[in-house]
């Protein structure tokens, strides 16, 4: 959604980031149901969510909540629970959900 001027700017600070962050983790979920369990392990290892999106407009307490899932999501993919991994990625995902 835009504001309608020339500019196209974003009407809700940190929709475009929090759509990325959603697209993101999609991936992920996609990539550890057909698995590719390194693919997973090496995105959340390397944070890949920190860098190439503008996260500004979302809320440091939902980055934060978003961060933790994420940790448990790395946590249990290095010690090879698939199950464990996709419930903590669709925790991190739910984030962004509204009445999350």
């Amino acid at each position: 959604m835009t504001d309608g001027l020339e500019n196209d700017e974003p009407v809700f600070p940190g929709s475009g980031g929090s759509a990325s962050l959603v697209e993101w983790v999609d991936g992920l979920l996609v990539a550890l149901n057909e698995g590719r369990t390194d693919e997973v392990r090496t995105a959340l290892r390397n944070e890949e969510w920190r860098t190439g999106w503008d996260l500004s407009g979302i809320p440091a307490p939902i980055q934060e909540q978003f961060a933790e899932a994420l940790a448990r999501a790395a946590g249990a993919i290095a010690s090879g629970s698939a199950d464990e991994t996709q419930d903590a990625l669709l925790i991190a995902r739910s984030r962004f959900l509204p009445g999350a």
